[in-house]
């Protein structure tokens, strides 16, 4: 199981971060929303089925990752905070690339590719 923290693009005067990892055979996103950085919201937890997922994308910059993922149905993306027209980025320091890269294995295994 790895465990992958991210942040999420900019979301108006809110500051997105959390974790993504593969629980129990699901997709698992950990969500903790902070208002201008200071006030925290509740840490929201997004379980998805990895067969709602059709595209699992990883793009490699100079300092941050993203992990892209399109799901088959655009309601799954109401779920993450955010505009996200057809897919979700979320970015992801290179230090954990390698985690990444195990979760995105362990995600494609759950989906039978």
């Amino acid at each position: 199981m790895s465990r992958v923290p991210f942040t999420l693009p900019d979301v108006g005067l809110r500051e997105v971060k959390g974790m993504i990892s593969v629980e129990d055979d699901f997709l698992e996103i950990r969500v903790n929303s902070k208002i201008l950085g200071l006030i925290d919201e509740d840490v929201d937890v997004i379980k998805i089925e990895p067969s709602a997922i059709v595209l699992v994308q990883i793009k490699n910059g100079l300092l941050k990752s993203k992990l892209i993922l399109t799901p088959k149905k655009s309601e799954l993306l109401d779920l993450i905070p955010g505009d996200h027209a057809s897919s979700v980025s979320f970015k992801i320091k290179n230090k954990y690339r390698t985690e990444l890269a195990v979760l995105v294995a362990q995600l494609n295994q759950l989906r039978g590719i």
